[in-house]
């Protein structure tokens, strides 16, 4: 690998992220606002490195003896891309010869953030679990592996059948370890709810927000909430898991994705308080349960 594919900085750091080969975890918390990192910072019984370039803050630490690594990620699936590519190279790229490691490490990557419900029947404030996603950013035209075919056929065939525009649908699931903590209802004072999640590739047009100029699918997040495969309907909207799923899958780690309800599409509402919990209060209380989740990653 030449050093214009794979840019490291002077002290070894890799380029993006700023975090050198021992100050990375294979535990990873990726949270998509970097402002979320101060909120996982008092739940670590020692903090061990910092850094920050950019967009990316992150801290590495202990928590329950574990060392994991919370990284603030920015929006969409372009930095998804960044990130999950670095924390890979991190991992299984001996930096020194410029290339892979013979012997693979698998890493475990668990986002959280904020998303957007579709499901009349699920409240603000509830927490959604990402069992698979549905994408239309361009990522898999350029990786292979990336799109779970029985997923992406099903969605395809799906809008197709609404007698709309083609869009460059995709399909990911998520890693078997986080699918299977995620049926087990945690104890928790929030709502939960498990499904599809819809990964836009902006915030506006993209989820069927029209402010000034004409959008061309003003109904998708009713088209989506009517969707469903293998008994999973589409829950809510956000901008990251099916990136993350897919070049998971494509490179061998295991990823979930844990997101707060923020917003109701249905009934157009934003902002809560949910049992007496403010916004951040629910953020910090998923924070806690995405920690004891990646605690238990071998």
């Amino acid at each position: 690998m030449q050093a214009s594919e794979l840019p490291l900085r002077p002290d070894g750091a890799i380029y993006h992220l700023a975090m050198r080969p021992d100050q990375a975890s294979h535990r990873c918390l990726l949270v998509g606002d970097p402002g979320r990192v101060a909120l996982a910072e008092p739940l670590l019984d020692q903090i061990q490195h910092r850094g920050a370039n950019r967009e990316f803050v992150w801290v590495t630490g202990l928590f329950r003896g574990v060392v994991v690594t919370v990284l603030g990620t920015g929006i969409g699936p372009d930095n998804t891309e960044i990130a999950v590519l670095e924390l890979d190279a991190l991992h299984n790229v001996d930096f020194a010869r410029g290339r892979p490691f013979p012997t693979q490490k698998k890493l475990y990557l668990l986002r959280l953030g904020t998303c957007g419900l579709l499901q009349d029947e699920v409240p603000l404030g509830a927490a959604v679990f990402s069992q698979a996603a549905i994408g239309v950013d361009p990522l898999p035209f350029f990786y292979a592996g990336l799109a779970e075919p029985t997923l992406t056929a099903a969605i395809r065939e799906y809008w197709e059948k609404q007698g709309l525009a083609p869009l460059p649908w995709y399909g990911a699931k998520a890693g078997s370890f986080f699918s299977q903590l995620a049926t087990k209802q945690p104890a928790s004072t929030l709502p939960w709810a498990v499904g599809l999640t819809y990964s836009a590739p902006g915030f506006y047009a993209p989820q069927g927000r029209q402010i000034r100029t004409p959008i061309a699918f003003p109904s998708l997040p009713d088209q989506l909430a009517n969707f469903s495969y293998q008994g999973l309907r589409v829950q809510n909207i956000e901008m990251e898991t099916s990136a993350l799923y897919g070049l998971a899958e494509a490179l061998g780690h295991e990823a979930g994705a844990l997101c707060l309800g923020i917003a109701h599409r249905k009934h157009g509402t934003f902002l809560y308080r949910n049992g007496g919990l403010s916004p951040q209060e629910a953020m910090q209380h998923l924070v806690r349960l995405a920690l004891e989740w990646l605690s238990q990653a071998p």
